[in-house]
């Protein structure tokens, strides 16, 4: 759902006029409106304020939490004949089905159909397909997505795709050495994905399937982790050396808040690694799972490749490393890297949402705040 949807469903369903709610936040009743027709975005503190009239979360918005509270994103299990019958409502002729490995939370399928090959996607959120639908049409001059053909929900609003289908295999499926030749493709495309030509008026951070993002500065999207309006750490505390860790790092972020200030603002994939990546012939020719997609700082895509810190992709966290070796790039690295942590944690810990294990998230927070990183 869009966020400007939200707003409107969140404000009628506390029964509150749009003059009501903009006394309220002492702001006139058309600037309201827009943010209900998404022609503007109300900004961090405006959704605190919201979030207190309307009584929601404001996580719900900006960290990604589903508006379904009643919805667990845990990953499909569809047997085969049923992916098959989904797969025949749309392409009658299908043959050759194979399944793919998926990520945390879909499953993954390829097929034909006469000469074409596609893609079946099942899982996952409603919303990541349409968003992923719109960086194809918009940006795929940029970054080589998975062009999305079609989405559907099954009957128990299970969300599906179809796309078109992209030769080569994941990363992750490769040999260390075939890996380590890629490591040249792999920084021209991240490259490339940040020479997009975005909308004049876009704003920073994470946006939806309009390609609408809700912070009017990057400080403001970097921030958010530790703004108390939004994010509320205390669920922790019992967890004693974890809280400890969660502060200091917090500290780290706060106390160099200002270096961070940002004007290139670039599009960026958001989650790197070496299962969305897909190449062939030596060459990268995929770049699929664009949920996390974002507009930001470009050291920022940079810094969750070295968070993640892949086995599987040490030559090109050595070459990142390499290439930013300056003293203001690796200050910028280190606090988005700690960034990155702190909202893994967050989202896993605080919010209960599917991630990757906790422990380990912990330690590399505590390995980059030893280390420095770099």
């Amino acid at each position: 759902m869009v966020i400007s949807d939200q707003l409107k469903l969140f404000r009628k369903s506390t029964g509150l006029t749009q003059e009501e709610v903009a006394d309220k936040l002492c702001i006139t009743r058309q600037a309201l409106s827009n943010w209900e027709q998404g022609k503007a975005m109300p900004d961090l503190y405006a959704f605190a304020r919201l979030a207190k009239i309307y009584k929601f979360s404001p996580d719900e918005f900006l960290l990604g939490k589903s508006l379904c509270q009643d919805v667990t994103h845990m990953k499909t299990n569809f047997s085969d004949s049923q992916i098959e019958k989904l797969i025949i409502k749309s392409y009658p002729a299908m043959t050759n089905l194979a399944p793919l490995s998926g990520g945390l939370v879909s499953q993954t399928y390829s097929f034909s159909c006469g000469e074409e090959k596609y893609i079946f996607q099942i899982g996952g959120d409603f919303d990541d397909y349409k968003k992923q639908l719109y960086i194809g049409k918009k940006y795929r001059k940029y970054i080589p997505v998975r062009e999305v053909l079609d989405i559907f929900q099954t009957e128990k609003k299970v969300a599906y795709c179809f796309s078109k289908y992209i030769a080569g295999k994941k990363l992750f499926d490769l040999t260390e050495n075939e890996r380590n030749k890629l490591t040249k493709s792999i920084m021209n495309v991240l490259f490339g994905i940040n020479q997009a030509s975005l909308p004049d008026d876009a704003y920073w951070g994470r946006f939806d399937f309009n390609g609408n993002a809700p912070y009017k500065t990057w400080i403001d999207f970097i921030s958010l982790i530790y703004n108390e309006e939004i994010c509320n750490w205390s669920g922790l505390k019992d967890k004693g050396s974890c809280f400890t860790l969660i502060e200091e790092a917090i500290k780290e972020l706060k106390d160099k808040i200002d270096y961070l200030q940002c004007e290139e603002k670039c599009l960026l994939h958001g989650d790197i690694g070496s299962y969305n990546l897909i190449a062939y012939n030596e060459s990268i020719t995929g770049v699929i799972d664009c949920g996390y997609a974002l507009y930001g700082d470009p050291l920022y895509e940079m810094a969750n490749i070295l968070f993640w810190n892949e086995d599987k992709l040490q030559n090109l966290v050595a070459e990142i490393k390499r290439t930013y070796a300056d003293k203001k790039s690796k200050l910028k690295l280190y606090c988005y890297t700690l960034r990155i942590g702190l909202e893994e944690i967050y989202n896993t810990e605080i919010l209960d949402e599917i991630g990757y294990e906790s422990d380990w998230v912990y330690n590399r927070i505590k390995e980059i705040l030893g280390n420095g990183l770099l």
